[in-house]
């Protein structure tokens, strides 16, 4: 044999091992990765297997009447938290609401001090550090003034130079700012309307259910539609950024289940919510 033909030979001895090594490794691989599959499937659904073992499902609630608010009992509730009740019976746990503010409530949750965020509006800002589910309803951010004040618009509002308040951290205050209006930041929606009450502001801005809720209360409080609007969003429940899709998945279901259901349309009715288009006369402030 030439030496020729001896290096030929050598040379095709290396492809062929490399390729049957090639071969069993990639079978080899391929056995690891179905059984890591298998592994990644029962691991699934960790995070509401973990509030299933500590036997309660803890929500943070900052205060947003009616959507989320003190009931007579003391006790935090309101219709925003019906679909995580039940998906706590589902998991056979109880429901767990903790005290939040909304300059707090997204550090609260990636501190692990509950496991959702109750009410949230689903920013680009907040999705870079948790995780949101699908949205449980949508609304759009109005103001809210004095009956006797002298705004008749949003624009009038704006133009005023006046304070306007809000609450502290929430995704209405981060709105005005970008506006770069005169912001007046309060710890939460009650003192923010106290703050218009007592004259120090011209309006508040919030999120629909809440003006309706103090226009409701107090008649001498209107609300002002900004049109076009000022700022629309959807209100989801926030979770960890390290939450399961197949959890999250599941926490979708059980908000699509109480919508379907008419569960949420039923607790909507019944603490007098209405949507932007079938808002009552009677609450808003007429632009003449």
């Amino acid at each position: 044999m030439t030496k020729t033909s001896k290096i030929t030979l050598a040379v095709l001895g290396v492809i062929i091992v490399a390729l049957v090594g090639g071969y069993l490794g990639a079978g080899l691989r391929g056995g690891s990765s179905a059984s890591a599959g298998g592994a990644g499937v029962s691991g699934n659904g960790a995070f509401l297997q973990k509030i299933k073992d500590q036997g309660e499902l803890r929500v943070g609630v900052a205060l947003a009447p009616p959507m989320t608010a003190q009931q007579p009992d003391g006790t935090l509730g309101g219709p925003n938290l019906i679909p995580l009740q039940e998906l706590a019976t589902e998991l056979g746990v109880k429901l767990t609401p903790v005290p939040a503010d909304w300059s707090n409530i997204v550090a609260g949750l990636q501190a692990g001090r509950y496991d959702f965020a109750a009410n949230l509006d689903a920013t680009v800002e907040r999705s870079l550090a948790i995780q949101f589910t699908d949205p449980v309803y949508e609304y759009q951010g109005v103001l809210v003034t004095k009956t006797d004040a002298p705004y008749r618009t949003s624009e009038d509002v704006l133009a005023s130079g006046q304070p306007i308040a809000t609450a502290q951290g929430s995704a209405p205050e981060a709105t005005l700012k970008n506006l770069g209006v005169n912001v007046q930041s309060i710890d939460n929606y009650t003192n923010a309307i106290a703050t218009v009450q007592a004259g120090r502001a011209a309006a508040e801005f919030t999120d629909l259910p809440t003006a309706e809720a103090q226009a409701q209360a107090d008649p001498t409080l209107k609300i002002i539609v900004p049109e076009p609007a000022l700022y629309s969003a959807t209100a989801n429940y926030g979770v960890p950024s390290t939450a399961d899709q197949w959890s999250l998945q599941t926490v979708n279901i059980a908000i699509q289940r109480a919508k379907d259901s008419g569960r949420l349309a039923k607790a909507y009715q019944d603490v007098n919510y209405f949507d932007v288009e079938n808002l009552p006369s009677n609450l808003v402030k007429q632009a003449s």
